[in-house]
């Protein structure tokens, strides 16, 4: 029988206000520069003040919601769980994803607390500074996960930024574990190098025993091997799953698969304008290949195809499910 849903995605539901800002705000304001850094909702307000305008792009995001949104616009059938409220944040979010044929929880209703937001600055050379209101997006109640569609779907896809909090890191092992019990593929993406550094070791509860896809960039890579070279990463990072996914920026990505030699994948060659997004693109689009039995290279060859087109814009999505299918056309014409 065939699966109900190619992905079902659990991650943190934000909602991306994106601003475009120079190199000083980040220094007058103390924001790291390219890190994901978590804040309150006083500070998210303190930083709305100060940037004092009106954001390039809202939307809904998160990782793995953008990385399912992405997938969706390449012809999978998805399932993202998030916790949004009723507030307008929370309303904004499930109706773009409703609209891009995501199914998706209700907004909680009558909850005490805001839907969660990410700030996202974007600086002239690209890079983009993320500071995260998680709000109410971490609070999952096991009970709200819907079996029947974890247990219906071809590949779970869980967020490494759901390790930094209890009930994130339990509804993440909720989700894997009513997988593997179903039979279904497995997936994670580290997240961020912050979170990797900060919540190893709930990340590590999440992650054994060993998944079958794993994502991460190279600066993940070494922070959680601690190497000093990314081939000397690749032993302990196939311990995590059967197949790990290291992202090299513009230069492509390695794929690791055990019984195999690291496979370099180069990238295209593009003039970044954000880099907000890439990352989620490329998982987005791996994915979609794997549900496809695509083999290895022609996703991460997709996967860096796609990625490098998200980076020449501002924003983490494509305007509209129709750009994801030009595109998909427009790999497929390249690759041939």
């Amino acid at each position: 029988m065939s699966p109900e849903y190619h992905l079902f995605g659990i991650g943190n539901a934000l909602l991306d206000t994106e601003y475009q800002v120079q190199e000083e705000f980040l220094t007058q304001n103390s924001i790291e520069k390219g890190r994901m850094t978590l804040i309150d909702s006083a500070r998210r307000n303190e930083l709305i003040r100060s940037v004092g305008s009106t954001p390039y792009g809202v939307g809904a995001g998160g990782s793995v919601a953008n990385a399912i949104y992405a997938a969706q616009g390449f012809g999978c059938r998805n399932f993202f769980a998030g916790v949004v409220g009723e507030d307008e944040v929370g309303k904004t979010f499930v109706d773009e994803l409703t609209q891009a044929g995501i199914d998706t929880l209700p907004p909680l209703k009558n909850k005490l607390g805001k839907s969660g937001q990410c700030l996202i600055f974007v600086t002239p050379d690209g890079e983009r500074s993320m500071n995260t209101s998680i709000g109410i997006a971490d609070s999952f109640h096991l009970g709200d996960l819907p079996k029947s569609r974890i247990q219906s779907a071809k590949f779970v896809f869980v967020e490494g930024y759901l390790a930094s909090s209890p009930r994130g890191r339990d509804a993440a092992r909720r989700v894997i574990t009513t997988a593997r019990e179903a039979g279904v593929q497995t997936s994670m993406t580290l997240a961020d190098v912050s979170i990797v550094k900060n919540f190893k070791a709930a990340l590590e509860s999440i992650l054994v025993p060993q998944l079958d896809i794993v994502f991460c960039n190279v600066e993940e890579a070494l922070a959680w091997s601690d190497a000093n070279t990314v081939e000397a990463s690749y032993e302990t990072m196939l311990a995590l799953a059967r197949l790990c996914v290291i992202t090299l920026s513009d230069a492509g990505c390695i794929v690791l698969e055990r019984g195999h030699s690291p496979l370099h994948v180069s990238g295209f060659q593009q003039t970044p304008i954000d880099s907000n997004g890439a990352g989620d693109m490329f998982a987005g689009a791996f994915l979609t290949g794997v549900v496809n039995n695509w083999d290895s290279y022609r996703c991460a060859r997709f996967a860096n195809f796609a990625a490098s087109k998200i980076v020449t814009q501002v924003g983490a999505r494509l305007n509209s499910m129709e750009s994801y299918r030009e595109l998909w056309l427009a790999f497929s014409h390249e690759s041939m």
